[in-house]
């Protein structure tokens, strides 16, 4: 079975070192031609069969693969390459805890290879095993101490750990081995500087990160992100003073970021989430009215007092506020001020307003609030109209709606928004199908529009009209390839809406389908991350690949995959009630056995 030592002849052992080059190459006939004239002479080199199983994985031959594989540890069960190779095969599987047990197989037989090493780390991290990542990274660490991935990566451990003071330390350590900062490393080493000082932030080491910050403001390249956690930090330790001054010099870069305007709310003493007295109120009127003074075109100047302003003072903001978004016809005004519904009173205000401007238009060609002489174009009317058309639909005035909605579209047919507002108030007053007819009619009137072929395609769907749906998506799709190109394109949104569709119609294998589609797509999401682990070490992404590694522990509560989750038990059940579920005229999708399935939550997806 096992022959010890298989040690190959120069020749043999050039060949084999070729077949590795070919396989790091793609070249991979050349590979299996090279490992084919070893294995004539030496049909038992366990090595050899394992780097041909390799070969051959990666022409998608998965059984020989294996095979060739398996054979090489029976001949060579004491080879480190070959049970690193057969965790390469489980890694391509995805099957990532066989593969960690291949690789620490791999290194009781050659316990310092960097190679089987780092394959260990990135499959460790990629499963959260932060111990095992811990302990992989430190042993690299001392293995190649000279490697800055290798620092930064056992910091990143240590981090992930919620070992705060040790992944510090090691970052200081680091820092005190360089003499120099190359011109050409300035950017990796400002954000490694952001990276210690987001650690000591999340330690509660406030004093420190703003010491690390102030110390290394010379080196740092990103110099808004040290001003934002600068901000940040200023605000936390209690020096507001501070805080607002950091976060006016921001506003000065970009005044219609809204995470600066909530710094400075917060700086001036208020939380922006709650309720605020009327000094705070007064605090925050008179900073705004600063504001606008020093950047008068800034929209979001403009829009965040409408927030926290009240009476009087919020109708004669409101007024100027959306005056130049019905002058200019942005559709989006109603979206824009929909957060303000929450306040009932600023609601009629809007109501009344809007009725006023609608009733005194067509006679004077003026809005009421506006004291000058200039005449409004006729358009200001329209969009009026199109604004109490969606003020009336959130406040459950179907009736309302749509006679402003009506009233907009004889005044100006050709406006496409309309038909797209139309299609919602008649969803929501129960009436999909009308909705589906209506925003299609708004698609015909631009084909070569995208986002309104989408919106058709959705009316359609609520309507249970799959068909036409499935016509309508595909004037965007390869021809010839529709259900592929939607989900090479990850198009959940349509998966989700046509699996819900079919269940209502009780096609449960269809939707089953395209539920375990959106299930894969997470899963390819969550696989994608592999790429990164080495990716953002090499180029020095720290704070945003931390990000990235908490974002996708959270992945599975995203929206679409709770609606895909939920959509599968339904199907699930359906299937289950209704043996033979037929789907259309002629397929019967399957039939379950009369014992309840015993597979666990789990394996749904």
């Amino acid at each position: 079975m096992m022959k010890g030592d298989q040690v190959l002849p120069s020749k043999e052992a050039n060949l084999f070192k070729q077949i590795v080059k070919f396989y790091e190459t793609k070249q991979y006939k050349k590979g299996i031609k090279a490992a084919d004239q070893i294995l004539k002479k030496f049909p038992d080199h366990g090595e050899t069969l394992a780097m041909k199983g390799l070969t051959l994985n990666c022409m998608e031959k998965k059984e020989e693969a294996y095979e060739y594989v398996l054979r090489g540890l029976k001949y060579d069960m004491k080879s480190h390459v070959c049970w690193h190779v057969y965790g390469l095969l489980y890694r391509s599987d995805r099957d990532y805890r066989q593969a960690i047990k291949c690789y620490r197989n791999a290194l009781r037989l050659d316990k310092d290879n960097l190679q089987i090493l780092r394959d260990l780390s990135l499959l460790q991290i990629q499963m959260r095993d932060l111990s095992g990542f811990a302990e992989t990274r430190q042993q690299l660490l001392m293995l190649k101490p000279n490697n800055r991935n290798n620092w930064i990566a056992f910091a990143i451990a240590q981090h992930l750990h919620s070992s705060y003071d040790l992944a510090g330390k090691i970052l200081m350590a680091y820092e005190g081995t360089l003499e120099g900062v190359p011109v050409s490393e300035r950017y990796e080493h400002g954000e490694m500087l952001l990276y210690k000082a987001m650690i000591q932030e999340e330690s509660g080491a406030l004093n420190s990160a703003l010491e690390s910050l102030d110390k290394g403001s010379d080196q740092i390249i990103d110099v808004l992100a040290a001003k934002e956690a600068r901000g940040r930090l200023l605000q936390q330790t209690g020096n507001l003073t501070g805080a607002e001054a950091v976060y006016r010099e921001l506003l000065e870069m970009n005044p219609d970021n809204y995470n600066y305007h909530t710094g400075l709310q917060s700086s001036l003493g208020t939380d922006p989430g709650s309720e605020i007295t009327p000094d705070q109120r007064a605090t925050l009127q008179a900073a705004y009215e600063d504001l606008f003074e020093k950047y008068p075109k800034s929209t979001g100047v403009k829009r965040i007092p409408l927030n926290f302003l009240e009476g009087d003072h919020f109708k004669a903001a409101v007024q100027s506020y959306v005056t130049r978004f019905l002058q200019k016809g942005i559709p989006s005004l109603f979206s824009d001020l929909s957060s303000l519904y929450v306040s009932t009173a600023k609601a009629d205000i809007l109501e009344k307003m809007f009725e006023e401007a609608v009733s005194s238009l067509p006679s004077s060609d003026k809005l009421p609030w506006c004291q000058g002489e200039t005449l409004e174009e006729p358009a200001v009317y329209v969009w009026a109209l199109f604004y109490l058309a969606q003020h009336y639909n959130h406040r459950g005035a179907s009736t309302k709606a749509l006679e402003k909605i009506d009233a907009a579209i004889a005044h100006t047919p050709t406006i496409i928004d309309f038909y797209l507002v139309k299609a919602r108030i008649l969803n929501e007053a129960g009436d999909p199908k009308a909705a589906a007819i209506v925003a299609d009619e708004g698609r015909s009137m631009d084909l070569a529009d995208r986002y309104l072929n989408s919106e058709a395609t959705k009316w359609w769907l609520q309507a249970d009209q799959v068909e036409s749906a499935q016509d309508t998506i595909a004037l965007f799709t390869k021809d010839g390839d529709q259900g592929n190109n939607l989900h090479d394109m990850q198009c959940m949104w349509y998966e989700v809406e046509a699996g819900n569709s079919h269940l209502r119609c009780e096609r449960f294998g269809k939707a089953l389908k395209l539920f375990k589609a959106v299930a894969e797509h997470f899963a390819d999401i969550q696989e994608d991350q592999f790429d990164f682990h080495s990716y953002c070490l090499r180029k020095m992404t720290l704070r945003t690949y931390v990000k990235l590694l908490r974002m996708e522990e959270h992945l599975h509560g995203h929206r679409f995959y709770c609606m895909a989750a939920f959509g599968l038990v339904r199907a699930y059940i359906g299937i289950y009630d209704q043996p033979i579920a037929l789907e259309g005229s002629k397929s019967a999708v399957s039939a379950v056995s009369q014992r309840r399935p015993s597979a666990t939550p789990g394996s749904l997806l």
